[in-house]
């Protein structure tokens, strides 16, 4: 038989949820103004992450829910500034390959929230499926660093 007990997490636990959404939100926004803006040779990548993105706001926003929070997918300031800074430089300069360094520095980020993440929640199918959505973050970029 499958325990059914509901799994509640606490205001601190909801918190670093919370702030992974947002993380991870703000670098959807930011993927979908690149995507916009960049060279076809690397539009294919701005999507790829930007649909990793969109999906992982999704689960993590229903693991909020599950766990008795109401999720905020709304994008920050971090949003508005990676929008703005992606625009200024399509201005002067190509939207490409150069940009990778910033990607993998703005997917650092979301591991390490990924990792508080799964640092204060108890074994559970939510951690599990972070775990599995951290995973996947992490075989992207080495994908993309592979090629």
């Amino acid at each position: 038989m499958t325990d059914v007990t509901p799994i509640t997490a606490s205001k601190d636990q909801l918190s670093v949820l919370q702030n992974l959404l947002s993380r991870s939100a703000d670098c959807r926004a930011w993927y979908e103004q690149m995507a916009d803006k960049a060279e076809p040779d690397f539009r294919f990548i701005a999507l790829k992450f930007r649909g990793l993105h969109v999906a992982h706001c999704d689960r993590i926003a229903s693991i909020i829910t599950a766990m008795g929070g109401d999720p905020d997918g709304s994008e920050g300031l971090s949003a508005a500034l990676h929008r703005t800074a992606v625009s200024v430089r399509a201005l002067f300069e190509e939207i490409d390959g150069d940009m990778m360094s910033g990607i993998e520095d703005a997917e650092a980020q979301v591991l390490g929230d990924f990792d508080a993440a799964l640092s204060c929640l108890p074994p559970s199918p939510y951690r599990d499926e972070l775990c599995q959505m951290k995973g996947e973050l992490v075989k992207l970029l080495a994908d993309e660093d592979a090629a």
